[in-house]
Formats: C-alpha cells, sequence, structure tokens
C-alpha cells in the first residue's frame, strides 16, 4: 500500500484545475490581445495613405491626453452601391468626430460634430464645418475645428465609404439592437426589429440615415432623423465596431483587418511614424473599457436661405470645456424616454414622475410596442454606462443595449415589476 498521502494520490482539486486553466487562457488572450493591437496598429499605418500638409497644423501632444480628429469622407470612389448613396464626385466630410484618450484617466471620449454646423472658415467666410474639407482637404478642415471649438488637435485619421464598409465585413458584421422595424428609403435602410447583424452596406446605410424611420403602432413614424440623430447612430455604430475588435476571434483576423482599414484610410504623417508600441502601451488601459460619447448641442437655423445648425450656448461652451479638461460630457441631467411596457394605465406616468424624483430629466412617455415585459428594461446605447446609474437608482430593472433616439441619453419600459 502506498505511502503517499492521499492529497497527492488524487491530484488538485476540480475547482482549483478550472481556476488555473482559466487564467492561463486569460493570460494568453491578453498577450494576444496586445500583439494584435501592436501588429494590426503597424500594418494600419505602414500602408494607409498619408498626408504631410496636415501635420503642419496639427498641435503637438501636452500632457496626458491625445485628441485625434476623425473625418469619414464621402467619396463614392469604389463603391459599388450608388443607388442609394449617390453618384457624386470628389469628397466631404460627411463623418467628423473628435476622439481623445486620457492616459492618466485610462478613459476616452468620443465628441461628434454635427455636418452642417455653422462655423467660420479661415479664409472662406462663414459655412457648414463639412464644406472645410471641400474646400481645403484635411488642413483646412482640422484649422476649422480648431479655430471654432478651441480644442488642439494631435493626429488626424480619415477614412472613406468604401472602406468603412470594407472594415464592418471583414469584421463579419456588427451588431445592433433595434426596439421597432426600420428603414431609410433614400440610405437604403431596412431591418426588422430586435437585435440584428449589419453587413457593410447596411451599417454604412444605418450610419448615414437622415430619414430614419421606425414602425411603430403599424405607421411609419420619423425618429430623430436630422443631422443630430445621425450622430448618435454613428456613435452606436463606432461602438459596436470597437466592441468587435475586441472580441478573441478578431486576433487571429488582424491582417485582413488591418488590410481593409488602411486600404482606404489617410492618416497624418506624424502619426504613420509614431511608435505604435508605444500609444499601445501608454494608452492599454482604455483599450478594455467603454468610450463616453456625446454630440455637441446645437439649435436648428436658417444662414442665407440655407438650413444649419448653430452651437447651443452656454451648453457647446461647457462641453467643450470638458472635453479639453478630460470632464464628463454628461454634466447634465440623464434625458429619459419612458414607455409603459406592462399595459397598466398610468404606468408610464408613475414612473416618470418617480425618476425625476430621483433627479433624471423625463423628455417624453408613450407605449411600448408590447405591453408584455415582465422586467422594468432600461435600453442604453452600447458603451453607455447610463443603464446602471438609472436602476441604481430605482433599485430594480435591467439593463438591455439597444437603439436609442438621439434625443434621450435612455429609455425606460415598465414591466409588471412596477404594478
Amino acid at each position: 500500500m502506498s505511502s503517499e498521502p492521499t492529497s497527492a494520490r488524487r491530484g488538485l482539486p476540480r475547482w482549483l484545475k478550472v481556476t488555473i486553466l482559466f487564467l492561463l487562457v486569460a493570460a494568453n488572450l491578453a498577450a494576444l490581445a496586445a500583439i494584435w493591437a501592436v501588429r494590426t496598429g503597424q500594418n494600419v499605418l505602414a500602408a494607409a495613405e498619408t498626408d504631410s500638409r496636415v501635420a503642419e497644423v496639427l498641435d503637438a501632444a501636452t500632457g496626458d491626453g491625445l485628441t485625434f480628429l476623425i473625418v469619414g469622407s464621402d467619396s463614392r470612389e469604389g463603391l459599388e452601391d450608388l443607388e442609394n448613396f449617390g453618384n457624386f464626385g470628389g469628397g466631404r466630410g460627411d463623418v467628423v468626430i473628435l476622439v481623445r484618450l486620457d492616459q492618466s484617466t485610462s478613459t476616452a471620449q468620443m465628441l461628434s460634430i454635427p455636418r452642417d454646423l455653422y462655423v467660420d472658415i479661415p479664409g472662406h467666410d462663414q459655412n457648414r464645418i463639412n464644406a472645410a474639407y471641400a474646400i481645403g482637404g484635411a488642413s483646412l478642415m482640422v484649422e476649422t475645428i480648431k479655430l471654432n471649438l478651441g480644442v488642439e488637435v494631435n493626429h488626424y485619421v480619415e477614412i472613406d465609404f468604401v472602406g468603412f464598409a470594407a472594415l464592418v465585413d471583414e469584421l463579419g458584421g456588427i451588431e445592433i439592437a433595434f426596439p421597432f422595424p426600420a428603414r431609410d428609403l433614400k440610405s437604403g435602410l431596412s431591418v426588422d426589429a430586435g437585435s440584428q447583424t449589419l453587413d457593410g452596406d447596411m451599417a454604412l446605410a444605418y450610419a448615414r440615415s437622415r430619414t430614419y424611420q421606425e414602425l411603430q403602432g403599424g405607421s411609419w413614424v420619423s425618429v430623430d432623423s436630422g443631422d443630430v440623430g445621425r450622430t448618435g447612430r454613428q456613435q452606436e455604430v463606432v461602438r459596436a465596431i470597437l466592441s468587435k475588435l475586441k472580441r478573441p476571434s478578431s486576433i487571429t483576423e488582424a491582417g485582413s483587418i488591418a488590410s481593409a482599414m488602411a486600404e482606404h484610410m489617410t492618416i497624418d504623417s506624424n502619426l504613420a511614424s509614431a511608435s505604435v508600441a508605444s500609444l499601445v502601451w501608454d494608452f492599454k488601459g482604455i483599450l478594455a473599457g467603454g468610450i463616453e460619447g456625446a454630440t455637441l448641442p446645437v439649435d436648428g437655423a436658417n444662414r442665407d436661405g440655407r438650413s444649419v445648425v448653430v452651437a447651443r450656448q452656454p451648453d457647446a461652451a461647457e462641453m467643450l470645456a470638458n472635453f479639453r479638461s478630460g470632464l464628463s460630457l454628461a454634466a447634465q441631467p440623464l434625458r429619459i424616454q419612458v414607455l409603459n411596457g406592462n399595459g397598466v394605465g398610468g404606468s408610464a406616468r408613475d414612473m416618470s414622475q418617480t425618476l425625476e424624483s430621483l433627479g433624471f430629466r423625463v423628455e417624453s412617455i408613450g407605449n411600448a410596442a408590447t405591453r408584455d415585459y415582465e422586467i422594468t428594461t432600461v435600453i442604453v446605447p452600447e458603451g453607455s454606462g447610463s443603464g446602471e446609474v438609472i436602476i441604481d437608482a430605482l433599485g430594480f430593472g435591467v439593463v438591455q443595449v439597444g437603439t436609442v433616439d438621439n434625443g434621450y441619453d435612455a429609455v425606460v419600459i415598465t414591466g409588471a415589476d412596477t404594478a
């Protein structure tokens, strides 16, 4: 009979084996993710087209933050589906987003600038902000942003329609949740309700939608269909792409993903020569986190017979000051839409009163598409932390990622648990 202790013969306990295996897998995934980020970044920077002129108007990085100007060009070159997107020559700054990465706080912020924002364009009087790109390219766009918004811009990244669609396709599509069937007859968007996987063309149609409609109560209703609404949808698409990029399966596909991005990208020459490994290391804490997103507050206006938007003051100035300082962009109370989801009369009204007493701002109330919700559900855009804030305040409910009209930060649907 062996004299070895019983514990030695039986080996490690199952729970400890599982724990060790989990830690090993997690460690390897973390290492692979770092390798993916560095290699992908190197491939993109090596293959992307560079712009040396825009580097002349960029700011040298100071402190712990870096600010990128991301421009989505509406150049149709190489785009097959011209029926829905139009066959126009040249290109304009169709998407304008400022992204600030802060190493000291491991946070990232995404500030969308409506393309119809009426601004001073250096040397060219006043016009919509996207006209700066059409008139003078990347350099004039950067100068216009700096002059009118008072932010420093350290790097410039531009991607066209084709590159955007190719990136989404290389990722195998992106997941977007729709509370109702939705369409846009101009952009070609057509989706059912629920979580949908959008391919490159459909993701582009969603991001560019300016006549967005939902099928509510048997009728097609225009919902947040202007320029401001579109910026919210663009942010949702960006979050969905970033979420997909973080998945382990993307690590093995880094080469093809990088190629899809690089072929249709233009970056400043300073970024092209930057050490990607250093950038990834400096901002490694941000890679695993979410991104706070907001749209510059604006109001509709008419200038010289043209429909434009102008910065809403003092809200816009406050948001820009917070962006420059790395403070939260959501300084205002959360804006909430409340929908009756349990079929009990007055449920949405009672919930709105409760939320307002807790410090939230209820913008509207109505009825959900169905009235069979068992649990109160808070719908928020992907990457938003507003849902947890709301259910923590209420003391009950669940959070669901989905499509939220840009006029709201969240949608609260009352369930049977409130009846």
